[in-house]
């Protein structure tokens, strides 16, 4: 669009001078020139009409495209969409992992935590890391056995403190 007022005034500008330049006189050649620069002007005007006719015709036959279509706005859509299904995937992953724990070891509800890093950089989302926390009633429970079951079952380094 930017492109198509710049040759418009760039079109008017020259015709413009053009008029200016040209001789004034009863029999001259100012009446051609006008004509000239005026069919000019005009097919300047209407040369964004080819490109709505043709669009229109893909929107008739079914596969039209976005005029504005804008990639890095599709792009940063599709990065939020990631993030959050990455960020649900994580939280969905830490809550199975504390119902879990609280089974096998028949812990205490509300008395254990924990804290996982992700390996963030590749594309597969594996945990690398573990740290079980725990409180209450839950502290008199076996660490190690706690974090040889976390080990085992994530395949992932582990860490249980007492608080």
């Amino acid at each position: 669009m930017e492109a198509y007022i710049i040759s418009l005034i760039a079109t008017s500008l020259i015709a413009s001078l053009v008029g200016i330049l040209t001789p004034k006189g009863d029999g001259g050649i100012a009446k051609h020139l006008r004509l000239l620069t005026a069919l000019f002007l005009i097919c300047v005007l209407i040369s964004p009409v080819k490109e709505v006719i043709r669009r229109i015709a893909e929107f008739a036959d079914g596969n039209w495209e976005y005029i504005w279509k804008n990639e890095s706005m599709e792009e940063s859509y599709r990065e939020e969409l990631n993030e959050s299904l990455q960020g649900a995937s994580k939280d969905y992953f830490l809550q199975m992992l504390l119902q879990t724990l609280e089974q096998e070891f028949a812990l205490e509800s509300g008395t254990v935590r924990c804290r996982v890093e992700w390996n963030e950089g590749e594309s597969d989302l594996r945990p690398t890391h573990v740290t079980v926390v725990l409180s209450g009633t839950s502290i008199w429970k076996d660490p190690h056995a706690i974090e040889a079951y976390v080990t085992e079952l994530l395949d992932c380094a582990c860490a249980v403190a007492i608080e």
